[in-house]
């Protein structure tokens, strides 16, 4: 672990984990979660990118950097369904247009409190297909996205898979939530060594979105389903995070349904760490990573920045 990430993990700890909530969980208490995470957007920059509004039939932005390329990224923020946006997340998608040499379509998906599942589902789906009725190819297309945003892309695989469209040529999960109920051993052992999540939010959040459905349906929790006939799939994610389980589940079952696998843990990384790519070494490495996996799953060859 570099000593960036020693000092990242301490300063994390000291401020974005008490930014979240504790207690009851209440619609105040998440409005002021979206509200901080909006509020600190600009306090990590993000590479020169062309951004483009969308609003209609999706909404959402473009982030686009160098010239035009025929390779999508769709991609799903995080913020436990409650907050983040296209925005917050720039400084991942636009280093994702620059290094991959790709365009990026960053969801603006619709959330709790005022809307509750399946709508994030119903949008990112949308989009999806949108992008195949503008012309995009099916393997020209990557979903990507982190925590939250790493259970919609596995969801909304699985949907496609539901519905019998046609697969994107992958896809990228990076510190996934993949079981909403919360109940794996990490959730519980990693309470302390986690740098940024505040469990009993999370597991709070989790049992607000899931409601009266079964906590193991598939859709809500992908780390129960079967991934037979997805794309090849990426999953980065921390030794020290409450989710190192979710994503092993993902591990296991892709495993298991013979479905390829790029999965790597990296020790003592914080939540999402690539969105760190400036300040780690880690962030940065886990990036290249990401961009070669582009390139080897769409059959392209991409030439990295000067």
């Amino acid at each position: 672990m570099s000593w960036q990430g020693r000092i990242l993990n301490r300063v994390l700890k000291r401020t974005m984990k008490p930014l979240m909530f504790s207690g009851r969980l209440t619609r105040a208490r998440m409005g002021i979660s979206a509200w901080t995470m909006e509020a600190t957007a600009g306090l990590v920059p993000y590479p020169e990118a062309r951004i483009t509004q969308l609003h209609r039939p999706v909404r959402g932005e473009w982030v686009e950097s160098g010239e035009n390329t025929s390779r999508v990224v769709l991609y799903f923020h995080g913020g436990a369904y409650i907050a983040g946006s296209p925005r917050t997340h720039r400084p991942l998608t636009a280093a994702l247009a620059r290094d991959a040499g790709v365009r990026v379509l960053a969801l603006d998906y619709r959330q709790a409190p005022e809307f509750g599942y399946p709508a994030w589902l119903e949008d990112a789906v949308a989009a999806y297909e949108h992008l195949l009725k503008t012309g995009e190819r099916p393997g020209q297309i990557i979903l990507a996205g982190d925590s939250a945003g790493g259970n919609l892309v596995l969801v909304t695989l699985l949907r496609l898979r539901e519905l019998g469209l046609p697969m994107p040529a992958g896809a990228i999960c990076l510190s996934p939530w993949t079981d909403l109920a919360c109940t794996s051993k990490s959730f519980r052992a990693n309470v302390d060594s986690e740098a940024m999540l505040n469990a009993s939010a999370i597991a709070a959040l989790g049992k607000h979105h899931i409601g009266d459905r079964n906590p193991k349906d598939p859709l809500l929790s992908p780390a129960h389903a079967s991934l037979e006939g997805l794309p090849p799939l990426m999953v980065h994610v921390g030794t020290g995070e409450i989710l190192l389980d979710d994503a092993r589940a993902i591990r296991r079952a892709a495993n298991k349904a013979g479905v390829s696998m790029d999965y790597k843990e990296w020790t003592d990384m914080p939540h999402v760490f690539p969105m760190f790519h400036r300040v780690l070494p880690e962030g940065r490495q886990a990036l290249q990573e990401m961009t070669s996996f582009i390139a080897r799953v769409t059959r392209t060859r991409v030439t990295a920045p000067a």
